[in-house]
């Protein structure tokens, strides 16, 4: 069975057989680099990755070795993301899921421990971030630690998607949710403002093919080399997302070094300030639990 790239197969029109020994389409397919790409992206979106990727490979790969079962001889023609992890299904068949899990006839969705962890993960930031700010009804210096840790994470988060070319509603976006995401390892701000991004820039596969081009060149200077691959699109959003997150780590770690500190000044020591942390957050349930007594 032969799997092709996509665009290894496409015919040059009659107006173009002159420049078609010009074009090497290889460059638009690398392997190296769709790879990396397609890593990136399983980064900045696990869950799109796993359904545009994954259950594709999987379900192309079922379809092809049912046909190689039934002795047919194939010639495939796949995406160039698509391929390496289509092979590694055909090469070994035993690891390929029912057909019936990514078509969408079982009786039910799969079982995720990791998922149930991360949302349970979410439900408690969220949680815990309410009773602080119920609590800082009464506390107002609970309150104020509260907004300071959603303008600090949310100014330069919002600061570094702006200054990577991002427009101002995907930074609005990666700063308004960076309060929750840079505490919760299975969030990034970045992502959420990739996404919003992603809806605007016109992002396709070639290019893949623009940065192949732009890498093989050894003797341009690294700063031009930069300037000419944020012109990109696809190196663009992924700039976006990386110093949104970037930002976001900045921010939380001077909120930890500066920010707590000088707040803990004012009571006695960042001991003392954890400590009210946890009574206003206590009270707060001790509130909520009452109502239903």
């Amino acid at each position: 069975m032969c799997i092709r790239d996509s665009g290894s197969l496409l015919a040059p029109s009659n107006e173009q057989v002159e420049d078609f020994d010009d074009f090497d389409i290889d460059q638009l397919t690398d392997g190296d680099v769709v790879t990396a790409m397609m890593e990136e992206f399983r980064r900045f979106s696990p869950g799109g990755a796993e359904a545009l990727i994954d259950e594709r490979d999987a379900f192309i790969a079922n379809r092809l070795h049912a046909l190689r079962n039934e002795g047919y001889h194939v010639v495939a023609v796949v995406g160039a993301g698509h391929r390496a992890g289509i092979e590694q299904y055909l090469d070994n068949p035993a690891s390929l899921p029912p057909i019936e899990s990514i078509t969408g006839t079982t009786s039910g969705r799969r079982f995720s421990i990791a998922k149930v962890v991360g949302y349970l993960m979410m439900i408690g930031f969220v949680a815990f971030f309410g009773l602080l700010l119920m609590a800082g009804v009464e506390n107002v210096l609970l309150l104020k630690l509260f907004l300071a840790w959603f303008f600090v994470n949310g100014i330069f988060a919002f600061s570094l998607a702006r200054l990577a070319g991002a427009r101002l509603s995907s930074a609005a976006v990666g700063g308004g949710v960076a309060w929750l995401t840079s505490i919760n390892p299975l969030l990034a701000p970045g992502w959420f403002a990739g996404y919003m991004e992603l809806r605007h820039r016109p992002v396709n596969v070639s290019d893949i093919g623009v940065l192949n081009d732009l890498l093989d060149d050894t003797e341009r200077p690294i700063g031009e080399l930069f300037d000419e691959m944020l012109d990109v699109e696809l190196f663009r959003l992924i700039v976006i997302v990386a110093l949104t997150n970037v930002g976001s780590m900045i921010a939380s770690a001077l909120f930890i070094i500066a920010v707590i500190p000088w707040f803990g000044g004012e009571i006695g020591g960042v001991s003392e300030l954890l400590a009210q942390l946890m009574d206003g957050a206590g009270n707060s349930l001790e509130t909520i639990v009452g109502l239903f007594e």
